[in-house]
């Protein structure tokens, strides 16, 4: 089965509260599987994490889609999620802001290094933003900007 190209999974209003039930025995410790023949299996530490945290989305509305960490996307793909042309991701690529591969003469990227890309580029762009407000704040600019009639400072 490949996690990857499956929808996002939703869970359903009907089993809402089931969810709901799931999430606070879960954070009472880690629990144990009961097979069918009434084996108890202790749930690894790992599991356990990656199962409380599906359940706390889930339980909260939030859809969830598993993806391997070695799945591979094409370049149209990987520029879709961070929002920009092919061309200018395949210059990314020649730059070597990502490692990336080629199968035939297409290149492909590893999704978690799109991702990871997509994570460090958000970074970069909010120590700029809160660079650029402390700026604007030391050069007294937030003192001289007048708040639009029925406006908050808020």
């Amino acid at each position: 089965m490949n996690f990857a190209s499956q929808e996002p999974i939703t869970l359903p209003l009907t089993e809402q509260q089931q969810v709901q039930d799931l999430e606070r025995i879960l954070h009472l410790g880690i629990p144990a599987l009961v097979g069918p023949s009434g084996e108890r299996f202790n749930l690894p530490s790992t599991v356990y994490e990656i199962l409380t945290r599906v359940v706390e989305l889930m339980a909260h509305g939030e859809s969830v889609t598993l993806v391997p960490d070695k799945q591979v996307v094409t370049t149209q793909r990987a520029a879709d999620l961070l929002g920009m042309s092919r061309p200018y991701f395949i210059k990314l690529l020649e730059t070597g802001a990502m490692a990336h591969h080629r199968v035939g003469n297409q290149r492909r990227v590893y999704l978690r290094d799109v991702l990871e890309f997509a994570k460090k580029r958000d970074q970069e762009r909010q120590i700029a933003l809160d660079r650029l407000s402390q700026e604007a704040f030391s050069a007294g600019l937030y003192e001289s900007t007048a708040i639009p009639e029925g406006g908050s400072d808020e």
